[in-house]
């Protein structure tokens, strides 16, 4: 089991190294798309977190506070990949939903600045929660218009749903089961992520690179 582990967390890093180099790759040519300009910049902050994360757990250093940033990161990258694709009135509700987030988010980490080195269920929460009904709300909108970026859409769509839950589960199993649970909770994690980051070259194989292809 801790073989397989650990494989998955490598294959993790190595498919999103992968992903970023791709995208950066084709970024000159589709950089006027600005969906693909915010998710390209989603995924080289997301490597230069995991890789950062990845080094300090090897040095055990605490790197809880490297959590605030993914997951701070992620919500606004992915909030403006959204907004480039929604059609003009979501567009006005996402950004009111984003302000409101935002603002909690500062409140409380101002009135608690302890808050930056602990794992914050809520921030995960209120940060994920949006994404996965902006990723819906793409669907939906894609049923009477051309799909694009389909792909990320369904990644989003299954990582983040599923990857909150088991945040949540796995925070609150680390209090009250065993160590074992805990670790397999957080091997379904990494393996979900592998998913994540398939679909994301699948996108790019079938959408991203044949349009550069015709540039």
């Amino acid at each position: 089991m801790k073989l397989t582990n650990t494989f998955f967390e490598y294959l993790g890093i190595v498919l999103i190294l992968i992903n970023t180099v791709l995208y950066l790759i084709s970024y000159g040519t589709l950089k006027k798309t600005m969906a693909y300009k915010f998710f390209s910049w989603y995924l080289v902050v997301s490597l230069l977190t995991s890789l950062t994360a990845f080094i300090l757990n090897k040095l055990r250093i605490n790197n809880l506070f490297l959590s605030h940033v993914y997951f701070i990161s992620q919500f606004l990258f992915l909030t403006f990949f959204y907004k480039s694709l929604f059609k003009p009135k979501q567009k006005k509700y996402l950004m009111i939903v984003l302000g409101v987030i935002m603002a909690i988010l500062a409140f409380k980490y101002i009135s608690n600045p302890e808050l930056l080195y602990r794992f914050n269920l809520t921030e995960i929460f209120i940060t994920s929660l949006p994404l996965v009904v902006y990723s819906i709300i793409h669907l939906y909108n894609s049923l009477n218009e051309p799909n694009r970026f389909m792909y990320i859409n369904a990644g989003i769509l299954i990582y983040i749903t599923t990857s909150t839950l088991i945040f949540i589960l796995g925070d609150y199993l680390s209090i009250y089961t065993n160590n074992r649970a805990v670790k397999n909770i957080w091997f379904i994690n990494k393996v979900l992520y592998v998913i994540y980051m398939l679909l994301i070259l699948m996108e790019w194989k079938t959408s991203i690179l044949p349009a550069k292809s015709k540039s």
